[in-house]
């Protein structure tokens, strides 16, 4: 980057100053030519003047001419009639009239400004001559020799071509060196971002004095920092609770096994261990069964299918599954739900299933667990409530938490395995919705799901 900026620099300081001197060449060829046509202008009016006195004396004309052209070095005037041709000219060596290509005629008619021409040997003249009108008329000519003009302005395109060559090379080594200091936090940044790792999520690079331009760069970096670290400790933690839940049973199946062939054991006893054992795999294979599912939700290339359902006819199917264990634990569960919905009928049906499974467990006898919606303007709300045992206010903020129950024992005992509302939340994110918990220790619980009113395509499970 630092040599990009240094070509850059040393292009553009090479263009500004061309530009710059061929601006001012232009400007210093128009003032040479326009200072050589006011000279010649002005001998051709002496000239002019001294013709006028001196019409029948030839002589004093080329006293006249010999004097007007001695006063500039390089300037050579003559005069022509038509019948008579040249009748005076100064000085008497002219290379303009003699030579291997001698000056015979000028452009008829004559041009209003002056013109060039060159001699055999190269050497350039400038030029101008006047008709005048008489008795008899004559044209005056008189030329200029550009040899100084041209050496001159060859000696301004060497000094210009040498500044610009001198320019070009103070860019490059005082480019280099500007932007090699102007890179400096940048190279300073790359140190931190190289030094970082597992370790060192926590850090943050904005305390530091950056330049304005590195600012953003360091407050978006840190902002990625926040986002990496959130991550990684929340892949740590649940790595943790993936290793700590699957040790339990995974003990429980060593040390029955471990005591049941310590010695013979009758039959009964022998189908008494699988049994057991039999839980707990049921226990490893929900909970593994659930871990595939909040693993899949948080792949981004999946869509997911959303018909129009009819939530009352999705609840009665969840409510008709678990009717039996209400009844069992004399608690009523009562569908109140109406209304349409875009969303997917199998993920809805696993939402509300995982919301009755948590109610009845904590609901006692002869409590009520109901299924109601409300329509808001833009949202459509599942309303899943009961007035069972509640949470307490320590564990709300920890409820949406993989693995996370309240009441440990539960867990201990086969009775879930703390992905219910994990899985709730993943499911409403995947339709684009809300979830929302209320509980009062005692009282009951309350869980919303908010989905919105029009479907729209959310990267999702399949």
């Amino acid at each position: 980057m630092a040599v990009r900026l240094t070509l850059w620099y040393a292009l553009l300081s090479v263009v500004l100053i061309s530009a710059a001197g061929s601006a001012l060449y232009r400007v210093l060829v128009d003032q040479l030519r326009h200072a050589d046509n006011q000279i010649l202008a002005g001998k051709i009016t002496a000239v002019h003047t001294a013709l006028g006195h001196h019409a029948g004396n030839t002589k004093a004309l080329r006293h006249e001419t010999r004097l007007e052209a001695s006063t500039i070095r390089g300037v050579y005037i003559w005069v022509s009639r038509p019948a008579e041709g040249i009748i005076t000219r100064s000085p008497s060596s002219n290379p303009i009239l003699e030579g291997p290509r001698p000056f015979v005629g000028s452009p008829a008619p004559l041009p209003e400004k002056e013109w060039k021409w060159a001699a055999a040997n190269g050497q350039r003249y400038r030029i101008m001559a006047r008709n005048y009108a008489g008795n008899p008329p004559a044209t005056i000519y008189v030329a200029m020799s550009m040899a100084q003009e041209d050496h001159f302005l060859a000696a301004y395109r060497r000094a210009l071509l040498l500044a610009v060559v001198l320019a070009l090379l103070v860019a490059l080594g005082a480019g280099y060196l500007i932007a090699r200091r102007g890179m400096r936090p940048v190279a300073r940044l790359a140190e931190i971002v190289d030094e970082l790792g597992a370790g060192q999520l926590h850090r943050r690079v904005a305390d530091e004095h950056w330049p304005r331009e590195l600012r953003t760069l360091a407050a978006n970096f840190d902002r990625l920092l926040g986002r990496l670290e959130t991550s990684f400790n929340r892949i740590s933690r649940f790595s943790a609770d993936i290793a700590h839940e699957l040790r339990t049973p995974l003990h429980i199946l060593r040390g029955e096994a471990e005591i049941t062939l310590s010695r013979r054991r009758s039959p009964a006893e022998y189908q008494a261990c699988i049994e057991s054992a039999m839980e707990e795999y049921g226990r490893l294979s929900g909970m593994v069964d659930a871990l595939l599912f909040l693993a899949r939700a948080e792949q981004p290339d999946a869509r997911l299918d959303k018909p129009m359902l009819d939530v009352r006819e999705e609840a009665a199917a969840v409510c008709a599954f678990y009717q039996a264990m209400a009844d069992e634990q004399d608690v009523a569960l009562i569908n109140e739900a109406g209304g349409l919905v875009a969303a997917n009928s199998g993920l809805l049906r696993r939402a509300l299933g995982n919301l009755l499974d948590n109610a009845l467990r904590h609901t006692p006898a002869g409590g009520r667990v109901c299924i109601r919606t409300t329509i808001q303007p833009s949202l459509l709300q599942v309303i899943v409530s009961d007035n069972g045992s509640g949470i307490t206010p320590e564990d709300l903020p920890f409820v949406w938490d993989r693995f996370y129950c309240a009441d440990a024992a539960r867990l201990r005992q086969g009775q879930g395995t703390g992905l219910g509302l994990a899985i709730v939340r993943s499911i409403m994110q995947l339709h684009g919705g809300e979830v929302a918990l209320q509980s009062e220790l005692g009282r009951g619980t309350t869980v919303t799901l908010s989905f919105p009113m029009i479907a729209t395509e959310t990267p999702v499970l399949r």
